[in-house]
């Protein structure tokens, strides 16, 4: 039953208009780092004048039949993307990896590299052997680290699901993870989507957070989905968890995972903060297509 009331509440995205986003914010003229949010999970970092992109997905539908339809306008388009260098991805559905999307930034960016949860890069290198033959790809284990051009890439542990499709059956095949990235100026964490767990208490003796990328949507069918996703609530249970010192919330008003209104994940983060008003300076609410300057 669960199933299929999300399948209905996907299918009849279908009907429903795509909304406009107003003009992405210009990135910090003076190089330094930054953090942009650009729908679902995907975010966009300059970190010590690397280019990081975060489980990119630009694409307008997806899922195996591609029956899950975009409600958001993408804020910057592909070809509006600076040069990539790296490229992480949390794990294999739709919604975060985006096939289409891949193939276009690794078209656009030679020297590309893609890190990914164990299983994930080889499935994502394959796919694209015809378009980036020499394209750079790894898979991280849980609490496995890689050092890449100054910057050290760390899998931290969540609560999910793994594989690709539902009908394949390869939860085991294709992990998940979460990804600490730390440079000599700042650390950025993001767990991917994982429901409320005890790793995020552990991230707080393992690393000095400066930016927790916390997902807050795909959660209103609390009996199935608390496992492997988190409320509003949740995320800034987990963000006060990790010790970092500002919260971006992503995964929210871009697509209906869930039965849930398109907007009802920002309402309910603010009426949290209301409640814990000691977080809100902390938490940045970006508009779809919002810098924030770090």
């Amino acid at each position: 039953m669960e199933y299929i009331l999300i399948l209905k509440a996907m299918l009849d995205t279908n009907f429903l208009p795509t909304r406009p986003v107003d003009d992405p914010q210009p990135w910090p003229k003076d190089g330094g780092d930054f953090a942009q949010y650009l729908g679902q999970a995907t975010v966009l970092l300059r970190l010590s004048g690397h280019h990081v992109l975060i489980d990119p997905m630009f694409s307008r539908r997806f899922s195996l039949a591609k029956i899950v339809k975009r409600r958001s306008q993408v804020p910057l388009a592909l070809d509006e993307l600076p040069p990539i260098d790296l490229v992480l991805l949390s794990h294999a559905h739709g919604d975060h990896l985006d096939l289409p999307s891949l193939k276009a930034i690794a078209a656009d960016n030679p020297s590309l590299t893609l890190v990914a949860a164990e299983g994930v890069a080889s499935y994502a290198k394959r796919k694209l052997r015809n378009i980036a033959p020499h394209l750079k790809a790894h898979n991280l284990a849980w609490r496995q680290r890689l050092w890449l051009d100054g910057m050290k890439i760390t899998a931290w542990p969540g609560k999910h699901l793994g594989g690709r499709h539902w009908v394949t059956l390869d939860f085991l095949r294709y992990k998940y993870c979460g990804f600490v990235i730390q440079t000599p100026k700042r650390t950025v964490y993001f767990p991917g989507d994982s429901g409320s767990c005890p790793h995020f208490a552990g991230l707080k003796d393992a690393f000095d957070i400066d930016l927790a990328l916390m997902p807050i949507d795909a959660f209103n069918r609390r009996d199935f989905l608390r496992v492997r996703h988190m409320a509003p609530e949740d995320a800034l249970d987990a963000f006060a968890q990790s010790g970092a010192r500002r919260m971006l919330p992503v995964h929210w008003g871009t697509f209906t995972l869930c039965n849930e209104p398109l907007d009802l994940a920002r309402q309910r983060l603010d009426r949290a903060l209301e409640q814990r008003p000691h977080l809100d300076s902390k938490v940045k609410r970006l508009p779809l297509g919002g810098v924030l300057a770090l």
